[in-house]
């Protein structure tokens, strides 16, 4: 993995400033700590930036912008292509020549072979661009789960884009105005829903996405599309063995992300999908121990506290076990540095803990880190699934025939309760009557409405026609047209999977592993893998009545079935004690010191009074987290200098 950078300038007599790209590149030196690479086209029209963090063959030979023979085509790339070899020797074949051993020179060449359609040949994690000299067009492409991010931005006649938002705010003529809508949005889903970001002109490539832009001809914008979206029935399973197929599938996704000539790791908190990916890991290897690494926070409550079980497993797989524990003043004296480093707000406290276990894996030697990301998504792990799917026959269904009753309940509802719950419900009720779906996220922190009870009255009246469920619709209606016959679990994988998976669960992976230099690999979203949990049907998942059963199937052939089949504990953080305790007089303090601003987005006496008392459940400390996190991003963007 490593960061990438690039200006294009659409009028024809503007130049690429070396010292802004530069500067781009300087911004995200974390994400290449080993070294960095600028080239100017002779025009002086375009320009592409690299900083390198050396994975797959060390030599200067890999370094980046890198080019074909007669440096007609250059690229800057960040991630892994896990068939490079396979591709490497058909072009070969063709008459390639190469002159490294990396998978970036694969590109170049391939592009040439295929043109845009190369990124269907493409099996691995990236975010590149791609600068084509003879038809003077460029190519920028996100792969097809969201592993690796892409930014970009268009401004005074000038076409920027790169790994993080920082990057892009190097540039003066790139605004840092505040984009309200997403906002709005922002509040409900963590993080801001693809294409836009919080900063209002500044947009993410979405999962599986391809931007182009052509200066060959009159310049018209940017082209946008998709070459991949998480749709059944790409595959047909073999329906007599598949648990002998999925179990094939995920070893073979371990091995291709073993492809690295640094050490290789495992991200390890206890739970099933760790262990299976540990294990398999582990099998490979032998008799070599894999390093894996867990973090845990000092004075967690049981229940979410998983270092014993962890060393536990570690001992009966055998590994090399390291371990990080962390603490509420780790996370008071960081804070503000990790939310700059997300760029926008990624809004998940599991962020923090990241970061500081990354930061073990790097100062022990690990440069690139296995993680179990994904598996829940496609074989519904998830409890709340399950009640959707639970409720959606049972309830859901029936009450949307009766849309006047439903509308009455949700107005006796919101009227009648001040709990968290019950606002949930009310919300849910008022959904149901206006025909929109139970599902929105897997992950939701504000509904409409507590929205318009933390709102600032002025801000909520601007923007009362918006309804955060719009951003799911639009993905309901997209994959009701492609698979009109897709199950409700197909629905949620297919949200899911390009909206909270690459955005939050993802981005808070890459932006805090890539602050410590370590790459992150996730096998459970390998391409073939993806492409069959997303054909199987729904039994195969909840066979037997257990979530995420063939994970657990297969898992317990490494260990006995009491290690694998225990209930769900899930990665967290004692968010609401830490409010309790100086959490919530640091917020306190951030809200009065940026007092206009939250008092122009904030129902402002409202956040103070709950502030002044406990934070009674782990939802409103979810919620007050949202808030606190934005404001440490907020005062990392206006801090002095250039970029955060």
């Amino acid at each position: 993995m490593c960061g990438i950078a690039g200006i294009v300038h659409v009028e024809t007599s503007g130049r690429v400033p070396e010292g802004i790209l530069r500067a781009m590149a300087d911004s995200i030196r974390h994400r290449g700590p080993d070294g960095e690479g600028l080239w100017l086209s002779e025009d002086g029209r375009v320009g592409l930036a690299h900083r390198r963090l050396a994975i797959v063959d060390l030599s200067d030979a890999a370094r980046q912008p890198m080019t074909n023979g007669d440096e007609t085509i250059w690229v800057t790339y960040n991630g892994e292509v896990y068939n490079f070899l396979e591709l490497r020797t058909e072009l070969e074949g063709k008459g390639h020549r190469f002159r490294s051993r990396s998978d970036t020179e694969v590109l170049v060449h391939l592009y040439q072979e295929m043109g845009d359609e190369m990124v269907w040949r493409l099996d691995g994690d990236f975010g590149f661009g791609l600068w084509d000299h003879r038809r003077r067009r460029l190519l920028l492409a996100r792969d097809r789960i969201g592993v690796k991010p892409v930014y970009y931005t268009e401004a005074q006649g000038v076409f920027i884009f790169a790994s993080e938002i920082q990057a892009l705010l190097c540039h003066p003529a790139v605004s840092r105005e505040l984009d309200e809508e997403s906002l709005y949005h922002y509040l409900t889903y963590l993080v801001v829903p693809p294409p836009k970001t919080l900063l209002k002109g500044i947009y993410k490539l979405p999962a599986g996405g391809v931007l182009t832009l052509d200066l060959g001809r009159s310049y018209r914008g940017v082209g946008i599309s998709r070459f991949w979206e998480p749709l059944p029935g790409r595959i047909k399973p073999d329906l007599k063995d598949l648990d002998g197929q999925f179990e094939a599938l995920f070893r073979q996704a371990v091995k291709k992300r073993l492809m690295s000539d640094v050490p290789v790791g495992t991200l390890f908190s206890g739970g099933v999908d760790s262990l299976l990916n540990t294990a398999c890991f582990q099998e490979l290897i032998a008799p070599e121990r894999v390093r894996t690494y867990h973090v845990s926070i000092s004075g967690a409550p049981h229940d979410i506290d998983e270092r014993e079980w962890s060393r536990q497993l570690a001992r009966k797989l055998g590994t090399e076990h390291h371990e990080v524990v962390i603490t509420e003043h780790d996370l008071l004296t960081t804070a503000e540095a990790l939310a700059g480093q997300q760029g926008e707000p990624v809004s998940d406290p599991v962020a923090v803990p990241i970061y500081f276990v990354t930061r073990l894996a790097r100062q022990s030697g690990t440069t690139v880190l296995h993680a179990g990301e994904g598996a829940d998504e496609i074989f519904c792990g998830y409890d709340n699934y399950r009640q959707v799917l639970r409720y959606h026959s049972r309830f859901w269904q029936p009450l949307q025939r009766l849309p006047s009753l439903v509308s009455w309940l949700a107005f006796q509802a919101t009227r009648g309760t001040k709990t968290s719950r019950g606002q949930k419900i009310a919300d849910a009720l008022r959904r149901c009557a206006l025909g929109q779906e139970l599902f929105m996220s897997g992950a939701i922190a504000y509904y409409e409405n507590e929205k318009a009870q933390i709102l600032a009255p002025d801000f909520r009246r601007r923007f009362r026609a918006l309804d955060s469920f719009d951003v799911v619709s639009d993905l309901y209606r997209r994959i009701e047209e492609r698979c009109p016959d897709a199950t409700l679990l197909q629905k949620i994988t297919f949200i899911e999977l390009q909206l909270r998976l690459p955005e939050l669960l993802l981005m808070r992976v890459d932006k805090m592993a890539m602050a410590n230099g370590v790459e992150v690999r996730v096998p459970f979203l390998d391409r073939d893998l993806v492409d069959f949990a997303l054909s199987v049907d729904q039994g195969f998942k909840l066979r037997n009545g257990v979530s995420k059963e063939p994970v657990k199937r297969f898992a317990s052939r490494f260990l006995a079935a009491d290690d694998v089949y225990r209930p769900k504990v899930g990665f967290g953080v004692p968010i609401r004690d830490w409010f309790n305790s100086e959490l919530g007089s640091h917020l306190r303090n951030l809200a009065l010191e940026d007092r206009a601003f939250a008092e122009t987005y904030f129902n402002f006496d409202l956040l103070q009074r709950r502030l002044s008392r406990r934070t009674r459940t782990v939802n409103e400390a979810f919620q007050l987290w949202v808030i606190y996190n934005l404001l440490n991003w907020r005062r990392g963007l206006l801090s002095p200098g250039p970029a955060f």
